[in-house]
């Protein structure tokens, strides 16, 4: 007999279609967003141009410090200890909002009443001081801010169009670019701030010495009932000088404004005269467009992608964020778009959703306000006079341009604009981190366009959707990110490259995007003055020989820097390349394994020549010899004090002369009967791991070195015409401790000089009666200086040298007082000597000296140099007060108590 089908609907009754619930939404999301839907100012982790993230505490009342920083154990990069703030405010009021300036230099906290503080960075990157004091202001709740923005600085700013490859080679385009809007015409700080109850405040600080905060404020819009109340507002800047402003109130209405600032500067001025004290400026506000219902047009309704749902209407997605955007750049002979106001809509079910399949989401709509101008008839213009206007009056044709929402199955916890508006980065409460076209919203990713890199998104890098969060912040160039969670942990978060194993030269497509998207993005860092250790952290995953010398070869070409002094040996021009500095400051840190290990050649090539940099500065600001010293100031080679404070320099630049003349004789000695061929030479100087070599045949280091000799002879005649002056005391001991120290060199400057002078002549000449070209030249020079590759051209002068010129000198020193010398305080030989001393002392990087035991620090972010941590300005002479401010690599200083 044959069995019976089992009849699952008489089991069961009638088949019900299965419903899951959603996974489970991350502690804490639910109300992150409804502060995100109440307030659009609850930033809670920010991250600055200058590399310091501050956050509030873990009760919310107060701010803390962190930033990025190599570690000296193994060179490695990682996030520093907390440093919290003094608070202003009372105890136990919570903060609502941070935000840091353009550039990275003042903090604005804001409290839940809207009272504004202003903390700014003192030297340290983690030391900030509060500017502007908060506590006279009113607590009331109708003052909470919900819109808030600095105003640019007025400078024109580099922009990097994406970077091509044409016949074979890859071309770089800069541009520069005017940011429009009001800006403070004394070039110091200011903010912009919307109250709850619609008033617009002006916070703006007054020239030095006076450097307080002074404020104006004038209301948008009387306020009828509690749905007037502002929830979001923004604010951007337009082209025509103005400020484009946006509100949301809770009866969910869209209002834009133009807002003008009025400076009430002298006729025909931009910027306030020195002379004259700055006039209370007014703010002038003009309604434009009102939008009586801001929802989306669009709901999430299930599927895998980020578009093309179906429509449907979801009423539950409130609004989350509220952004205008400005009008970016012309590129590439397109027009400029419109400004963009973009609204961020999210849903996630709550507790109370029981029955509800929907999944978290958020809906981005956009609207363009787009503006056209035309006269009106001239009876309008005689009607204008008669009311005291000022021109004739315009009929301004403005309207909202509603694009097409779209949808991402994710909720969104942070919006930023980059690259001048051209880019929207979008983060999510799952970890990850999206960045979008700004003209089409476009997913920006890898696209296998090798022949076109825009970005290191583009060229296969990517954030991992790894751990959830609440709050996000991208660092300085937008390659690491810091999240939150729940309990207030930070967690660092990098990019990584996503397409898979490559190939270590430039003939590999996906090696070659590599390497020119990073090379991009620091070149635009550098000329956004941004701090880029985001990016040598980055850099530092990938490190090889070949994808050093590639990268640095590239970083080189971005910046168009010039290394080649061999023919116009100009010290002055050489100061004021500061890109210099830079491309040094990524070479080194290249090199760096740790303050225990051994640094590599490459890498002790730009170690010296930072420090011959910034002895050179030194000098010339001592010596009044450099424009940045300014006018006024007594020369500080006159004075006692100043005098004593070079002497650390003084013997740092005397011991790494006789240094390299020792290991130029430990060279001759180890490449006899091969001096002249090249190949030979630069293996045994990568044996011996020794930038000597390099440090002078390379014009730059070269001009340094020069120039520093110069200074000491100075510095050993002056001391003489104080002897013969008969000058007694104070002056006369530091004269007298100056010149042992010179006088005792066991090198004499006036013979260093002589081999400086002499390598100069006869590198000159190789060049001129070589077939080389100028372009070519230069690149020798690049190469010479960040590959240690010797040109073909310098074939005979490195013969000469390490013959001639050094059995010369041989004859006049005493070559076994040079190698038994210790110089293991500079920190250049790979000895245990050097680093045990290392161990037991603490250098001071910017006076060259000792530091004893309990002596308060700061240490560089970078390259792990220490200093003493000096405060304040009286008496520091004019080298310190200049030098001090920065870590000799370029990088900034944080405070330190590991040492010390």
């Amino acid at each position: 007999m044959d069995d019976d089908p089992l009849d699952m609907e008489d089991l069961f009754g009638d088949a019900q279609q299965l419903h899951l619930n959603p996974a489970a939404l991350p502690r804490g999301l639910l109300a992150r967003l409804d502060e995100l839907r109440l307030n659009g100012c609850c930033q809670k982790l920010a991250w600055s141009k200058m590399g310091c993230i501050a956050y509030t505490s873990r009760d919310g009342s107060r701010v803390v410090l962190r930033n990025l920083l190599c570690r000296p154990e193994d060179g490695k990069w990682t996030l520093s200890r907390e440093f919290p703030v003094a608070s202003t405010f009372q105890d136990g009021l919570q903060i609502s909002h941070l935000m840091w300036n353009h550039n990275g230099t003042d903090l604005a906290v804001v409290d839940v009443y809207g009272r504004i503080s202003v903390y700014s960075v003192y030297v340290a990157i983690n030391r900030i001081s509060v500017s502007r004091h908060s506590s006279a202001e009113q607590m009331d709740d109708l003052n909470a801010v919900t819109g808030m923005s600095w105003l640019s600085p007025d400078r024109l700013t580099p922009f990097y169009k994406p970077v091509e490859k044409r016949e074979g080679s890859w071309k770089y385009s800069v541009t520069t670019y005017k940011p429009p809007g009001t800006h403070h015409p004394a070039n110091k700080s200011a903010l912009v701030a919307v109250t709850r109850d619609g008033t617009l405040r002006l916070l703006y600080q007054l020239p030095a010495p006076d450097s307080s905060w002074q404020e104006v404020n004038t209301e948008l819009e009387s306020i009828g009932s509690s749905k007037d109340l502002l929830t979001h507002a923004s604010i951007c800047s337009d082209r025509d000088g103005s400020l484009l402003l946006v509100t949301h109130n809770f009866s969910r209405s869209l209002r834009t404004y133009r807002v003008q600032v009025n400076w009430n500067l002298p006729p025909g001025q931009r910027h306030l005269p020195i002379s004259l004290p700055l006039p209370t400026p007014s703010l002038i506000v003009h309604p434009i467009r009102f939008e009586n219902h801001c929802s989306p047009q669009s709901g999430f309704a299930g599927g895998d992608g980020f578009r093309n749902f179906e429509l449907v209407d979801n009423p539950a997605a409130q609004l989350s964020f509220l952004d205008f955007i400005p009008a970016s750049p012309e590129l590439n002979q397109r027009e400029s778009k419109h400004p963009m106001i973009m609204a961020i809509f999210s849903y996630a079910p709550g507790p109370l959703d029981l029955q509800s399949s929907q999944e978290p989401f958020s809906i981005v709509s956009r609207w363009e306000l787009c503006s056209s101008s035309q006269n009106l008839h001239q009876s309008f213009d005689q009607l204008a006079s008669k009311k005291n206007s000022v021109g004739p009056l315009k009929e301004q044709s403005i309207s909202l341009k509603r694009l097409e929402d779209f949808t991402i199955p994710k909720i969104v916890l942070s919006l930023q604009q980059l690259n001048l508006y051209t880019t929207i980065a979008l983060a999510h409460s799952d970890g990850s981190i999206d960045f979008y076209d700004r003209e089409s919203m476009n997913l920006i990713t890898a696209n296998e366009d090798w022949d076109t890199i825009s970005s290191m998104s583009q060229a296969g890098f990517a954030f991992p959707v790894d751990d959830s969060c609440l709050h996000i912040a991208l660092s300085p160039n937008t390659c690491l990110a810091v999240t939150r969670d729940a309990d207030g942990d930070l967690r660092l978060k990098q990019m990584g490259y996503v397409l898979g194993p490559t190939g270590d030269s430039m003939d590999d497509p996906k090696f070659s995007a590599m390497i020119i998207s990073l090379s991009l993005q620091f070149a635009c860092s550098c000329t956004h003055s941004n701090n880029y250790d985001d990016i040598l952290s980055i850099v530092q995953q990938y490190s090889t020989k070949n994808f050093d010398y590639e990268f640095l070869y590239y970083v080189y070409r971005s910046l168009s820097i010039n290394v080649d002094y061999s023919i116009d040996p100009a010290h002055e021009k050489l100061f004021k390349n500061s890109m210099i500095q830079r491309c040094l400051s990524i070479q080194n840190s290249l090199g760096y394994k740790g303050a225990q290990k051994p640094r590599s050649l490459l890498g002790k090539i730009a170690w010296v020549t930072l420090n011959l940099r910034f002895t050179s500065l030194t000098f010339a600001f001592s010596f009044n010899n450099f424009k940045g010293a300014g006018p006024g100031h007594e020369n500080d080679v006159l004075r006692p004090d100043a005098l004593l404070s070079l002497l650390g320099v003084v013997k740092w630049s005397i011991d790494v002369m006789n240094f390299l003349v020792d290991e130029l004789f430990s060279l001759a000695d180890a490449v006899k009967g091969h001096a002249g061929d090249r190949s030979y030479v630069e293996g045994e100087v990568s044996k011996m791991n020794s930038p000597a070599l390099y440090l002078v045949l390379a014009s730059v280091p070269r001009v340094f070195l020069r120039y520093n000799c110069r200074c000491l002879r100075g510095l050993m005649g002056n001391a003489q015409k104080g002897f013969q002056a008969g000058v007694e005391g104070e002056q006369r001991r530091v004269f007298k401790s100056l010149a042992n120290v010179i006088e005792g060199s066991m090198v004499k400057v006036s013979q260093f000089e002589r081999i400086l002078g002499e390598i100069d002549h006869d590198i000159r000449g190789a060049y001129q009666h070589s077939s080389i070209s100028d372009a070519d030249r230069a690149l020798a020079e690049k190469s010479l200086l960040y590959n240690g590759d010797i040109p073909e051209a310098l074939a005979p002068v490195l013969e000469r040298l390490l013959t001639t010129m050094l059995n010369k000198l041989r004859n006049e020193v005493d070559p076994a007082d040079l190698y038994f010398a210790n110089h293991s305080w500079l920190g250049l030989i790979d000895d245990e000597e050097t680093r045990d001393y290392r161990r037991r002392h603490v250098v001071d990087a910017v006076k060259k000296v000792p530091l004893p035991k309990g002596t308060r620090l700061r240490r560089c972010t970078r390259c792990c140099s220490y200093m003493e941590d000096i405060m304040g300005h009286i008496g520091m002479t004019v080298w310190m007060s200049s030098m001090h401010r920065m870590c000799l690599c370029g990088s900034l200083w944080m405070l330190d108590d590991s040492r010390g």
